[in-house]
């Protein structure tokens, strides 16, 4: 009667989980603006997105017609690799393309929204079709893999293909074309984002060479069915090859060629901030302590693990450093590292399953536990950050726009970053170099009307000169003495905190 009971209890206690993650998403909706993710990054990818809308999805290529009166992309705010046709960034085109959608709905925001729906799907997929216990939801829920969904939308798909992927991997379909179709489709997860793809090159080198190795006739039926699913993964690993290849000419594709340029030695400070702790951030490891201490687990009782499950155990060790490695900075805007925190995903499935979940030991699940809380904790600092973060782009973005000026001319990424979805919809003009005054000045010169210059006040401008040195302070005193010798008269001049708008008009 009182194991009825306690089951009972336990039953009505799991009913509290995936209430506590729809309070959760409801909270971080509430607190965090959609339209706070679009910038850096996601500011590109969106202007990568316009790009097709514009042109009938006939170019990947933006033709900035926004500014096609002001030198067209010369002095678009966007971080350039292409410029014979136009402009793009470095992302991949497949994510384009999905974003395009919401770019002919008029509004990129929904990418938020729709980044948490697919992350929720991946977790309520995994958890159901493979029986997991009602705690893996918490441990993908409340952490970075969450964070990284919701801020970086092209990371939300591939950790739904991971999901996908994984759950097909531990229960494979028994009938092998669809298999191979499943692991196609997971395999074209690298057109998104390229780093889940080590997880699966290695379990396929693990499955081949048992293969190999033992011969048809010693491997299992559902090893078999596994094998299959590996290789349609292949197959979209080197379909997402020869694409690259035709469009750009590297089968790398434009993500990883502009990694490479920005160069993977760099130093020990990079792989301690990854895994660890370092360059104003919490590492993988750091935010989630109890991998570290389930793979060591998984390793003491390696013997008592199914073949497959070894074979992600030893994948999943191995990606983790082999991730650090190919990385190619610490990506210091996130916590937790969206290189690294899809391994949540493999290590859920090896900790929750049925059997070994029920067969863990007592110590291990309270050690699990405490080092939950270490999760809990830094997920509510990094929630309170991306909170500060949302009410700081609100602010600034509103006192542009409050602006309202026919042209904007900055000369700093991170202000025009702050125009967010904006800069598709409003002239802004960014200036890089001294060297490029005299054509903006030209420009500039034929026209009336009210251009804005924003530009960073005195004190935070001469603060972030000492750490960046470039040329942005000196210019904006130019184009501003510029303004003023050539007949345009200041309108105004507003400051809000860090940044000041000086508003010039002429007639």
């Amino acid at each position: 009667m009182e194991t009825i009971r306690r089951k009972s209890l336990i039953s009505k206690l799991q009913l509290l989980i995936p209430l506590s993650s729809i309070v959760f998403t409801a909270l971080f909706l509430f607190k965090i603006d959609a339209n706070s993710v679009l910038v850096s990054d996601n500011q590109n990818k969106i202007i990568q997105a316009q790009a097709f809308v514009d042109s009938g999805f006939k170019s990947q290529y933006l033709s900035c017609k926004i500014l096609e009166d002001l030198g067209g992309c010369k002095f678009f705010p966007s971080w350039r690799v292409h410029l014979e046709n136009g402009i793009s960034g470095p992302f991949p085109v497949a994510f384009s393309l999905f974003a395009s959608i919401f770019g002919l709905l008029g509004d990129y925001s929904f990418l938020f929204y729709v980044s948490i729906l697919f992350f929720w799907i991946g977790v309520f997929f995994l958890k159901f079709e493979l029986n997991l216990k009602w705690a893996s939801i918490l441990f993908l829920g409340f952490g970075p893999a969450f964070f990284h969904s919701a801020l970086f939308p092209d990371y939300s798909i591939t950790f739904l293909i991971t999901c996908v992927g994984l759950t097909f991997y531990a229960c494979p379909v028994k009938t092998r074309p669809l298999g191979l179709l499943i692991g196609f489709f997971v395999g074209l997860g690298f057109f998104f984002r390229p780093e889940n793809t080590t997880l699966y090159f290695l379990l396929g080198v693990f499955h081949l060479a048992e293969f190999i190795y033992k011969g048809r006739s010693e491997i299992s039926t559902r090893d078999k069915d596994r094998l299959v699913l590996l290789i349609g993964t292949g197959i979209g690993v080197v379909f997402y090859g020869i694409a690259n290849y035709y469009l750009y000419g590297s089968a790398l594709g434009t993500r990883i060629e502009a990694n490479v340029k920005i160069g993977w030695d760099t130093g020990f400070e990079k792989y301690s901030s990854l895994l660890f702790l370092g360059n104003g951030r919490v590492g993988f490891l750091f935010f989630c302590p109890w991998i570290l201490l389930w793979l060591i687990y998984f390793f003491i009782r390696w013997k008592d693990l199914e073949k497959f499950e070894r074979k992600l155990s030893l994948a999943v060790l191995i990606s983790l450093f082999l991730g650090a490695y190919l990385a190619p900075n610490d990506s210091n805007i996130d916590w937790g590292t969206r290189y690294l925190s899809w391994l949540i995903v493999p290590a859920v499935v090896l900790f929750f399953s049925k059997k070994n979940s029920e067969n863990m030991p007592r110590s291990v699940w309270i050690l699990t536990g405490i080092l939950f809380i270490v999760t809990l904790f830094f997920s509510k600092i990094y929630f309170l950050t991306q909170e500060k973060f949302s009410k700081e782009y609100v602010k600034y973005n509103e006192f542009l726009l409050e602006s309202a000026p026919d042209i904007y001319v900055t000369m700093d990424p991170s202000i025009s970053a702050l125009f967010g979805q904006e800069i598709l919809y409003k002239k802004v003009l960014r200036i890089r170099y001294l060297k490029d005054l005299p054509r903006l000045t030209r420009l500039l010169s034929q026209r009336n009307g009210s251009v804005s210059l924003v530009r960073y006040e005195p004190i935070t401008s001469s603060f972030l000169q000492t750490l960046e040195k470039n040329d942005s302070a000196k210019l904006g005193t130019e184009i501003e003495e510029w303004f003023l010798r050539s007949g345009w008269k200041m309108g105004s001049k507003q400051t809000l905190e860090k940044i000041e708008i000086l508003k010039f008009v002429r007639n």
